[in-house]
Order: C-alpha cells, then sequence, then structure tokens
C-alpha cells in the first residue's frame, strides 16, 4: 500500500475534496504488458483506512460468466485513505516456478500484494487483454467495479485492442467503480491508454510505468510538493501559471521530454549538455504533466510539472 509514486521519491499527494461518489474502493489502473507484467492498481477514495480483508478479485476468463475457485483472491493489509494498493503476479523468480519469466524490476518496486504464480493453485492474475476483472466485496457479496464486461468474448467485440499490451489507467472524473456487469464496456469512456511498443521513439518503460503507485481523481484531485531524493533536476515554478518554466540540474543534459499522463509525447527539446533551459508548453492546457530528463550519461529521472 503507498501514498507516494516511486518515480516521485518522496514527493507528497494531498487530497483536497471529496464527492458524495467516493464511498468504496475502485480499480485505479489495469497494467497487462509483456510476459508476466501484470498488476492491478485499487484506490481508496474515501477519507478513512479500509479493510483489504473485506475484499477479493475475480477474473472471468475469455467470456465466462462464472469466475472458479482458482480464478479468485482475497486481498490483506489495511488500505489508507486516498492511498493505493498494487497488486501483481509473483513472477519474481523465474526458477522458483516452472520455466515462466520474471516481472520486471520497475514492476516489482512498485509491487504492495504478489498473487500466487502458480496457475493450477491460483491463475487471477493471468488476465491477458481478453478476462473480465472484478473487485468483490465481501460482506455483501456485492461486486463494486467490473474491468470488462462479464459473459462477453472480447475476441468478438473487440474491447480486447485497447486491454491487450496496454497500461489502462482511470480517468480523473471517475469516483467510483462500474458495478453493472451486463452494460457495454467502452474502454475510452473511463480509461486512458499507454500502448506497450516496442517502437524506441514511442516506448519507454518509464510511460508504461509511470502512473503506478498513486492516483488522482476528483474524489482527491492531488497537488503535489516536489522534494526529488536524489534532486538530480528541479522544475520552477511549480505549478506554473504561465506558458513556461525552467528547469535545472546539476548534471549536463541531453534531452527533455514531456508526456501526457496517457503516455502521450508532447514535447521533446535537445539540451547537449546544458544544464539550465527554459521549458516551453505554449498551447497546452492545465493539467499534471510528466517531464523526463535524460543526462549524458545516459541516466534518467521523471517529475510531475503541474501547469495552471
Amino acid at each position: 500500500m503507498r501514498f507516494t509514486t516511486h518515480i516521485l521519491g518522496a514527493a507528497l499527494l494531498m487530497p483536497l475534496f471529496s464527492s458524495a461518489q467516493c464511498t468504496d474502493l475502485f480499480i485505479s489502473e489495469y497494467l497487462e504488458g509483456w510476459s508476466n507484467n501484470k498488476a492491478i492498481e485499487i484506490f481508496n477514495p474515501t477519507d478513512a483506512a479500509v479493510d483489504l480483508g473485506d475484499y477479493r478479485l475475480e477474473r472471468y476468463s475469455n467470456g465466462a460468466t462464472t469466475a472458479q475457485d482458482n480464478q479468485k483472491v482475497d486481498l490483506s493489509g489495511t488500505l489508507e485513505a486516498n492511498s493505493v494498493v498494487v497488486v501483481v503476479l509473483d513472477k519474481q523468480d523465474p526458477d522458483g516456478v516452472d520455466f515462466e519469466a520474471p516481472v520486471w524490476d520497475e514492476l516489482a518496486e512498485a509491487a504492495d500484494l504478489w498473487v500466487c504464480p502458480v496457475y493450477a493453485e491460483n491463475n487471477t492474475m493471468y488476465f491477458n487483454g481478453n478476462d473480465a476483472m472484478v473487485l468483490r466485496k465481501i460482506s455483501t457479496n456485492s461486486a463494486i467495479d467490473i474491468f470488462g464486461k462479464i459473459g462477453e468474448d472480447p475476441g468478438v467485440t473487440g474491447w480486447a485492442e485497447m486491454t491487450q499490451n496496454h497500461s489502462l489507467v482511470r480517468k480523473e472524473a471517475v469516483t467510483q467503480g462500474d458495478t453493472d456487469a451486463i452494460d457495454e464496456f467502452l474502454v475510452v469512456d473511463e480509461w486512458n491508454g499507454t500502448l506497450w511498443s516496442s517502437d524506441s521513439l514511442d516506448y519507454t518503460l518509464d510511460v508504461v510505468f509511470a502512473n503506478l503507485g498513486s492516483h488522482t481523481c476528483d474524489c482527491g484531485t492531488t497537488v503535489v510538493d516536489e522534494h526529488s531524493v536524489s534532486n538530480e533536476f528541479e522544475i520552477f515554478p511549480n505549478p506554473s501559471s504561465g506558458n513556461f518554466a525552467w528547469l535545472r540540474s546539476e548534471k549536463a543534459v541531453q534531452e527533455v521530454t514531456v508526456y501526457s499522463l496517457s503516455g502521450q509525447l508532447l514535447v521533446r527539446q535537445q539540451l547537449n549538455g546544458q544544464k539550465v533551459s527554459q521549458l516551453s508548453m505554449k498551447d497546452s492546457s492545465a493539467g499534471i504533466y510528466l517531464v523526463e530528463v535524460t543526462f549524458e550519461n545516459g541516466a534518467r529521472s521523471m517529475q510531475r510539472f503541474v501547469l495552471k
């Protein structure tokens, strides 16, 4: 369970207001990447800690109308208010379970709860883009959030094209889970997606994992108080109300890129060793952006930037 994002180091996220709809947990991020890199992030939008022992995840495979016992996993622990828990398939040791590849280090660092990797015992986290996923409250036996459509084969309806090899983040306007098991599932209505692509111009690990570990929504829109542990670079002013900000680093910078929270590349600037530069955000709308710096030694670092 976490209250800060691993990308921001010690950045503090603080809720500003709440909504009457923000009364129970919901799925805030769905990650279906290459091999075993799969994760479900669950957000607590309430103003109180929640006992995760009253919740479980269920997988409805390939259009099935029921989930088998080994397709359900009970959660555990306590999830603090306005915090997330990241659930990941426990593929840390490729020699320990069959011949499967391990999850990448970046995903392992974000994991809070590991789920049994032995397929015959439990295969809840073996979704691959064509399975409905349900977050269920055990005490009331009610589905409080449904990803996909129970009983529907997405290979026929097409929504798997946006759920396979994608990192999907719940839109900020969503303040509660989808509890209708048979309504039409339109991914773009509630989710922003980043495609896992091998194209080096569009794809970095930082982008597909960028939002994992924190969530922003109208239940608790966040402000960002930047305190980078490494102090590799700073952006000021942040937040900014103008068309630009300044970037300053103690190391020589090769390139600066700016992404939307959905992973779209918006700005690319070559600095060629400079340590101070103006970051232009002309014609950009107000919102939260991800600024990635590539240093001349090849290292990279990312921070959030808020444009008012």
